[in-house]
């Protein structure tokens, strides 16, 4: 056996390692759910004289009727008209804008107070338009709404108070929910992944102590923490992420309000759930890049420093599968004999991976009162095949994020929207097509990662040139999603 062999080989060994770190990471955090205990939220009832000026934001950029829906549902939020402003952000088109106004003029009720703003200098992507709309107010609370979100009547009623009891607390998240769950395959995968994120994942950082992070949408800020944590910073792709972990970094605390859920819609293309995948991977490793020394040069014990190092380096997954199986491919190609050890610890990490994923994503049901939904198993094997094909756009997308000055935000495509081009699904498919050409000459131990592989790229790779996802509405919603205690 030669040295190169056995050089991969232990690379290969550690690369494994660091994939059952992210792996042990979803046990850990399963465990905090379920085992520690909840923490309370004080929600008090103040009367409307004693409630605080509010300030939505609604930043917007070519959203269509979307843009008008999330402005009528910020009409209708129960609060005080005096105390209630709302500002939608366009950052779009300027030959879009005049029709957006008379849109939202005539689906808001008179009195409302409500502004339509447009900045002149569109920097800094979505960060820079919520940081220019801030300038136009003082309210001390903000909530923040995507085009694609529409809040209850009541959300303001369920998360200002908690805001207004804790002084320490910089903002409140609440639990997306997915208005067109069930309109194909992709977006049945897509709801078990955001449902565990937010059931498992968000509310097991909560219980055991950790800072979470904002999600962009559906939730409140108080103004005090987003001045003190460096406001609004367009410098990565993600700065709902990046706020958070600098406001944790100044000592503010986070609050997860799992039984406040927002309705928003999920996308319904390939091409738009991996440009949407990519941007989020592409902005958590710029996220790492630019605060892991603050997060290890602060005051903060060890252990909180590790688990906000893992959080924010959760898109290095895609690049570790990737580099796993390029080296595997090579050995292979070598007609290299893999060591004992090395095998035997392939074959574990395969196997902890496989079973703590599905862990993971049935908790999520679980927890959310959905494990007993009709077709439930196909959608949970659909939700570790398909994010199996974004190996290739998202290692793409962490390379960008630490090699390339270019910064460009793709909006993720809504319902009846075409892509406009570029990276559709040949890497995928190419990729998919030859993979088993190479993986399965060898009685690999690695060959159940490469079925996976194969049936993700191929899978986003077709649903990419045929620009949609399979259609397959026969899932049955069940009657009760009552998260459990």
């Amino acid at each position: 056996m030669s040295g190169l062999s056995v050089i991969l080989q232990y690379g290969l060994a550690f690369v494994l390692l660091l994939l059952t770190l992210l792996s042990a990471q979803l046990v850990i955090l399963g465990y905090f759910r379920l085992f520690r205990p909840q923490q309370r939220v004080r929600l008090p009832r103040l009367p409307d004289e004693a409630l605080p000026p509010v300030l939505v934001q609604l930043p917007v950029r070519d959203e269509g009727a979307l843009a008008v829906r999330v402005a009528a549902a910020a009409a209708r939020l129960d609060w005080p008209r005096d105390r209630l402003e709302i500002q939608l952000l366009d950052d779009g088109s300027a030959e879009h804008h005049e029709d957006l106004k008379r849109a939202v003029a005539a689906a808001i009720p008179d009195g409302a107070n409500f502004s339509i703003l447009r900045r002149g200098e569109r920097t800094g992507f979505k960060a820079g338009n919520l940081a220019f709309g801030l300038t136009h107010s003082e309210a001390p609370y903000v909530a923040v709404f995507d085009a694609d979100f529409v809040p209850p009547a009541d959300f303001l009623r369920n998360t200002v108070p908690a805001l207004i009891a804790d002084s320490g607390l910089a903002f409140v998240q609440a639990r997306w929910g997915h208005a067109n769950r069930y309109r194909n395959w992709l977006t049945r995968a897509q709801g078990l992944l955001l449902d565990a994120h937010f059931a498992v994942e968000q509310e097991g950082r909560f219980r055991a102590g950790l800072p979470i992070s904002f999600n962009g949408t559906a939730g409140v800020w108080r103004r005090d923490a987003i001045d003190n944590g460096g406001g609004w910073t367009g410098d990565t792709l993600t700065e709902d992420l990046d706020l958070s972990m600098r406001c944790t970094l100044k000592g503010w605390r986070t609050a997860f309000l799992r039984d406040v859920e927002v309705p928003g819609e999920l996308p319904e293309t390939a091409a738009a759930w991996r440009a949407q995948q990519a941007r989020w991977t592409k902005g958590h490793a710029q996220c790492a890049r630019k605060l892991l020394p603050a997060v290890w040069a602060s005051d903060l014990p060890v252990w909180r420093k590790a688990a906000m190092s893992l959080q924010m380096c959760q898109f290095a997954f895609y690049t570790l599968a990737f580099v796993s199986a390029s080296i595997s491919l090579t050995l292979m190609y070598m007609n290299v004999v893999y060591l004992k050890s090395v095998g035997a610890f392939g074959l574990g990490v395969t196997a902890f991976g496989l079973s703590s994923s599905l862990g993971y994503l049935y908790l999520g049901q679980y927890l959310l009162g959905r494990h007993r939904a009709i077709g439930l198993h196909r959608s949970l094997l659909l939700a570790i095949v398909f994010p199996s094909g974004l190996i290739l756009s998202n290692a793409r997308a962490t390379y960008d994020a630490f090699f390339s000055t270019q910064m460009v935000f793709q909006r993720t495509l809504r319902a009846g929207e075409r892509y406009a081009g570029g990276w559709r699904g040949g890497p995928e498919l190419i990729a998919g097509v030859f993979l088993p050409i190479f993986a399965f000459t060898e009685s690999a131990w690695s060959a159940p990662f490469f079925v996976f592989a194969v049936a993700g790229l191929v899978s986003i790779g077709a649903m990419g040139f045929s620009g949609g996802a399979p259609q397959q509405v026969r899932e049955i919603a069940p009657r009760h999603t009552v998260p459990r205690e």
